[in-house]
């Protein structure tokens, strides 16, 4: 395996993060995950309260599903690729296949499949093709459990979902908001204690919508107006990234025909925000930005998108 992969490091903003990756897209490794990678797809139904890695679910619907709660706890579950255990893995494997179609899979088999799917005895490599249905399947019963005890706490409206491997908690104003967050939070790390995880503290947070008028989950705002309804917003900084790179592409297109991919990144991005935002996108565009796609003979920034 070893002379198939290819191992690089990433710093991200806290911590240093090991990225694995094959040597080429057609190397044997990638063709064997490939395959099991439709295998699993084909025999895994994934939990409801999962929003990456699954088809027609996105950070967007991750956040608009907390879209009229007031309170949010964000939750981060510490190094969690790194700390699936590969024996809980492999029972929740064999018994996740075998709820669909009865003796499709055995232990012995789990097992071979997640030694082929890692570089380590412990752990799920961020990189291989399989490794996000891997991390959906380790956290199915955790997602079902979790929120059963949650709607046990009594407050109104909890919704819980899971993008990977943060949290989101919210809920509807309650008597006392902190009571409420301190029994969330011990509930959800005595249960990640079952699965060998565990919080990372340091990304704990909670945020009250009436006091901050804003909360951000996943990349996506909940943004309340002053006539009290939500809205969701990718945010300015995204928004302004994208128009100042369709800028520079409008103006090195033609000079330069090496920009094919990533026009694409531009119109998909562009095709992401208004698929949030279905109006009011460039309102927060500075008159000097809406001036240049004036002064380029454009309308507005989709305008000039369309044309790149």
């Amino acid at each position: 395996m070893n002379n198939e992969i290819v191992i690089r490091y990433i710093r991200t903003k806290n911590k240093l993060r090991k990225i694995v990756s094959y040597k080429n897209d057609d190397c044997k490794l990638k063709l064997y995950h490939k395959k099991i990678n439709k295998f699993l797809s084909d025999n895994f139904m994934n939990s409801i309260f999962s929003n990456a890695y699954v088809k027609n679910r996105s950070i967007y619907s991750n956040a608009k599903a907390h879209l009229y709660n007031d309170y949010f706890i964000m939750l981060d579950i510490k190094d969690f690729f790194n700390s699936i255990t590969h024996e809980k893995l492999a029972k929740r494997l064999v018994y996740e296949i075998n709820k669909k179609n009865k003796n499709t899979i055995t232990l012995l088999e789990c097992k071979k499949i997640i030694k082929m799917c890692s570089i380590n005895s412990r752990g799920i490599p961020l990189g291989f093709v399989t490794s996000p249905i891997l991390a959906n399947i380790y956290l199915k019963e955790f997602d079902n459990i979790l929120y059963g005890k949650l709607k046990k706490i009594g407050v109104n409206n909890i919704i819980y979902t899971r993008y990977a491997d943060d949290l989101c908690i919210s809920f509807k104003e309650s008597t006392n908001n902190k009571i409420v967050e301190k029994n969330i939070i011990q509930t959800v790390n005595i249960l990640l204690n079952r699965f060998s995880l565990k919080l990372n503290e340091k990304k704990t947070r909670s945020y009250d919508i009436n006091k901050v008028n804003h909360i951000k989950i996943t990349g996506i705002n909940i943004i309340k107006r002053i006539d009290g309804k939500r809205r969701l917003s990718v945010g300015k900084k995204l928004k302004n990234k994208i128009f100042w790179d369709a800028i520079h592409l409008y103006k090195e297109k033609n000079k330069n025909n090496n920009y094919k991919n990533e026009i694409l990144r531009i119109k998909g991005l562009n095709s992401f925000v208004l698929s949030i935002e279905k109006q009011g996108y460039e309102e927060c565009f500075s008159e000097n930005m809406k001036n240049i796609i004036t002064n380029l003979g454009f309308e507005n920034l989709n305008q000039l998108i369309n044309e790149l």
